[in-house]
């Protein structure tokens, strides 16, 4: 089994190479896309391309990269063709971030990855006529890239994609090679779908979940609102597909920047990978980590 991961950053080239030296494996391939908007400079220095182990998305593939925008989404397509068009064939992609970190063994998480589980978590359904904060991202049109950057027409309602259910959940995720090729056919046979997110706010967390849950591999899915018993519990869990996000902590900016009390809570956790982390701030947690995962 080969797996590449795609990794989305912007800042702290130092922890980036710490997470990416603590990938390294024969049957790992990272894939990184540094925010257009930043100087790759600092982060290729640090981390060495290793004969195609390592890949930096060139200047012409790098997004300018804006928060809850489709450019996010773009960053991340940009990744997955850049993994699918090499001459590597992969069994599984994970998308990561700059700001992980690993919380199980390489040999942990190689076990996890060669089932056929697609770690997603899908927390809801956007349904046209439910009025709340999700639905609204979907049902007005958002400009969060562009000239119009961060404005919403709020008063402009659109008709709402209808060929697939909408789906919203937690961004990150793990896929197997089956379900990425049927995401990407699906995005290459609807282009009117990416149309309808480039006006969406925080597209990254329902366009690939609502193309994944309406797929032949939605009963795969890892984290599903729709088949639990207890809702409450559920949505009280900081595990998001194969990851560890704490969105549940009182008196901080969610998600949580993780420190050295959150050590139990990861290591008891089910996840394989845990963010944020900070420099800085996390500096305890990450030398715990690496002392006994």
């Amino acid at each position: 089994m080969k797996v590449a991961f795609l990794i989305l950053a912007h800042d702290q080239p130092d922890h980036l190479a710490k997470l990416v030296k603590r990938l390294s494996s024969d049957w790992a391939r990272v894939f990184i896309h540094i925010d257009g908007k930043v100087d790759v400079t600092p982060f290729q220095e640090r981390i060495p391309e290793e004969n195609g182990k390592v890949v930096f998305l060139g200047d012409e593939y790098r997004e300018a990269v804006n928060w809850s925008g489709f450019s996010t989404v773009s960053a991340t397509l940009r990744l997955l063709q850049s993994s699918l068009e090499g001459r590597e064939r992969f069994d599984r992609f994970c998308l990561l971030s700059g700001s992980d970190f690993p919380t199980r063994s390489l040999n942990h998480i190689y076990d996890g990855f060669s089932s056929q589980k697609e770690f997603i978590r899908i927390d809801r359904r956007l349904d046209a006529s439910d009025d709340n904060d999700h639905c609204y991202n979907v049902r007005h049109y958002h400009f969060m890239d562009g000239p119009c950057l961060g404005k919403a027409a709020h008063g402009d309602i659109r008709e709402v994609y209808s060929d697939i259910s909408l789906y919203h959940g937690s961004q990150w995720w793990s896929l197997t090679d089956k379900c990425v090729n049927h995401v990407m056919d699906f995005v290459g046979r609807n282009l009117d779908y990416s149309e309808f997110h480039k006006y969406t706010h925080c597209p990254d967390e329902i366009f690939f979940h609502s193309i994944v849950k309406s797929s032949p591999f939605s009963a795969n899915i890892t984290h599903d609102f729709e088949l639990v018993d207890d809702l409450e519990s559920f949505y009280a869990l900081n595990q998001h597909g194969c990851h560890y996000v704490d969105w549940t902590s009182e008196g901080v900016p969610l998600p949580k920047v993780l420190d050295e009390t959150d050590l139990n809570n990861l290591l008891s956790s089910q996840a394989y990978f845990a963010r944020k982390f900070r420099e800085g701030q996390s500096d305890k947690l990450l030398e715990a980590l690496q002392r006994v995962v």
